[in-house]
């Protein structure tokens, strides 16, 4: 079978938040998403369904990760998800192939919820920005109160029921010059793995994080974790590129894992329009088609979008690179020298 798996699915039930983040690119003014009607039970089971069927019929080697994440909170609609995985486990109940996961910024778990994911058999990370002080600067309510101290206590109700709780930080200016004082947040509060995002299309008074300073950021941060004699965390980044150097790469994202597989591998569903990435919501362009459609098509609608890379054909560490963020390569002054000097140098390390 000569064709390359959706081997992750997003699903953005809804386009509303509880919280208010500065940086939010979903939300501010450049970006604004519109506020429309959550999708209902019966449309998820429909992607659910879509997404064990497309499994079965081509009989993939990898399991799909089936992720509720994206333009707003997964928990406000928490009964809507509940049911629809409900429902899938009923009518497979033996399945294998696919995997639950969401993220979640924890202000509306309660013990309930969280043994209903932990019963449904639904991996939750929760996205904190590390200490208190960096996280209260962006994590806001619409009131522009912090969000820190109630998130800590959705990860401890979290825990209460049994989950091992990861964490997805938001690599902001602050946390990149801050990164001591994020060592000892993630030992006081004993996380055991954390998962970067990189600060992408931001408001005008926000700086995001180039390229160049997110590569720079991960063997900075791997430098520390191991100064600090904290190797049992774990970088989900970090092992991302450790599975493209044995060969063996997700091909999701670079803003938080090894290679890009926008549309290829990866998918969201915005509602009930389907985009390649997250960051191409709404436009026409990048539009791969609806609900309706059944998995492969995408794979096949996106093959136009990928450029012919010949630099890449002689490339020293092109194994290794797998694929370069999409997005990125279509940026002014474009350059993957800092990907080739991260790939160059951590190979050794991390493997």
């Amino acid at each position: 079978m000569n064709m390359e798996q959706i081997e992750r699915i997003c699903i953005s039930v809804n386009t509303v938040c509880n919280l208010g983040c500065t940086y939010c690119y979903f939300y501010h003014p450049e970006n604004r998403v519109s506020k429309e009607l959550p999708l209902g039970e019966a449309e998820i089971i429909k992607i659910l369904d879509q997404a064990y069927i497309y499994h079965q019929k081509y009989q993939f080697k990898k399991k799909i990760k089936v992720n509720f994440v994206g333009s707003g909170e997964p928990l406000i609609n928490w009964k809507i998800i509940r049911n629809a995985i409900r429902h899938f486990w009923d009518k497979y109940p033996d399945q294998e192939v696919i995997k639950f996961y969401t993220v979640t910024n924890a202000t509306l778990v309660t013990h309930k919820i969280a043994q209903e994911m932990k019963d449904l058999k639904v991996i939750p990370s929760v996205s904190i920005d590390g200490p208190k002080e960096i996280h209260d600067k962006y994590r806001l309510t619409h009131k522009q109160q912090g969000t820190f101290d109630r998130v800590i206590k959705g990860v401890e109700v979290l825990r209460e029921v049994g989950f091992d709780v990861a964490i997805n930080t938001t690599l902001s200016r602050d946390l990149l010059f801050g990164l001591d004082r994020f060592v000892e947040f993630v030992k006081e509060y004993g996380f055991k793995k954390v998962i970067f995002d990189r600060l992408v299309d931001t408001p005008d008074f926000i700086v995001p994080i180039s390229y160049a300073e997110y590569y720079q950021f991960l063997e900075n941060i791997h430098g520390k974790f191991q100064a600090a004699k904290m190797t049992d965390v774990e970088v989900g980044n970090l092992e991302a590129y450790k599975r493209n150097f044995q060969g063996t790469p997700d091909k999701v994202c670079t803003m938080f894992g090894g290679s890009c597989g926008a549309g290829s591998n990866f998918v969201i569903y915005m509602g009930k329009d389907v985009y390649p990435c997250g960051r191409m919501f709404g436009k026409e362009e990048w539009l791969l088609g609806s609900i309706d459609d059944p998995i492969e098509v995408f794979t096949q609608r996106m093959k136009k979008h990928w450029p012919e890379r010949s630099d890449c054909k002689s490339c020293a560490v092109a194994k290794a690179c797998v694929r370069d963020c999409l997005l990125e390569y279509h940026t002014e002054n474009y350059s993957c020298d800092s990907r080739k000097h991260f790939l160059t140098t951590m190979k050794g390390v991390l493997i």
